[in-house]
């Protein structure tokens, strides 16, 4: 299955699950961030940057200027991040779902 079309529930993840990683992400700090950025490193390092500024302040895809790449694919790796985020989490015993 391709990225653009796996969704959180194919991660294992509720979308309430999803909803409380990108609440915590929104209020994240020093190290927090640190650990979204190399997730979204991880996932897609071109758009890193987009998927950090996405996650951790809520702009939009449409707001971000010119990303090279469809609104559905960027979806599915900000899916992917927040998956590979949370993982990052239980690693270091700060489990948010």
């Amino acid at each position: 299955m391709s990225t653009r079309d796996t969704y959180l529930k194919d991660y294992g993840l509720t979308y309430e699950d999803g909803r409380r990683i990108v609440a915590y992400c929104r209020k994240a700090r020093d190290y927090d961030q640190r650990l979204i950025l190399q997730a979204a490193q991880e996932v897609y390092p071109e758009i890193a940057p987009y998927l950090f500024l996405n996650l951790t302040t809520g702009l939009g895809y449409d707001r971000m200027g010119n990303i090279q790449m469809q609104r559905k694919d960027f979806q599915g790796y900000r899916r992917k991040t927040i998956e590979t985020y949370n993982r990052y989490m239980i690693l270091n015993g700060k489990q948010i779902v």
